[in-house]
């Protein structure tokens, strides 16, 4: 979906680390949520369309 090796690099981070946020503050937990919102921007933006 994203063409660009940096950007999905990035995404690909990005993921990680909130996966690990997630198992430690849990997945309802504001910051979880914040930062997940802001994964799903950035796939957006970066996504073919």
């Amino acid at each position: 979906m994203v063409r660009d090796d940096g950007q999905r690099a990035m995404l690909f981070e990005l993921d990680g680390r909130i996966r690990h946020v997630a198992q430690e503050l849990g997945q309802a937990h504001e910051s979880v949520i914040g930062l997940t919102g802001v994964y799903h921007n950035l796939l957006r933006r970066w996504a073919d369309a």
